[in-house]
């Protein structure tokens, strides 16, 4: 997870729409570098641009989110509530670095300052409550 030791400004994404999601395992690089478990997903915009030649366009900007998690059973506890809002229509906050891009990766990367507890904590007030069923 990364850690602001000075903070000057702060980058706040809301996030109005989600499209996948992806909860990762920790584990071992090729290298031994080793890694949290983590959960990625993906927002997107589409922007309409006026061409001379060939009129307009619609051009898709992504980003893809991670949110670094203790292990894989708050990973999955990330991922199901992403889900939920998706499902629900539910926009929420993440705060984080400027996106950038990794060796060989198309969509450029945000990576979250809160952990998974933390963005769990965050979030719950936002998701819908189980009715009780009545026997």
């Amino acid at each position: 997870m990364s850690q602001v030791i000075s903070q000057g400004f702060r980058t706040m994404y809301e996030i109005l729409e989600v499209g996948t999601i992806k909860p990762g395992k920790s584990g071992t690089m090729e290298n031994g570098t080793q890694y949290k478990a983590n959960v990625k997903f993906r927002s997107k915009n589409i922007v309409e641009r006026e061409d001379a030649v060939v009129g307009v366009q619609e051009v898709e900007n992504s980003l893809e989110f991670r949110i670094l998690c203790a292990d894989e059973a708050e990973s999955i506890a990330v991922s199901e509530a992403i889900r939920k809002m998706r499902v629900n229509k539910i926009p929420f906050y993440i705060s984080g670095d400027l996106p950038r891009k990794f060796q060989n990766h198309e969509v450029p990367s945000v990576d979250s300052f809160d952990s998974g507890t933390d963005f769990l904590k965050k979030v719950e007030p936002l998701l819908p409550v189980k009715q009780a069923v009545k026997a």
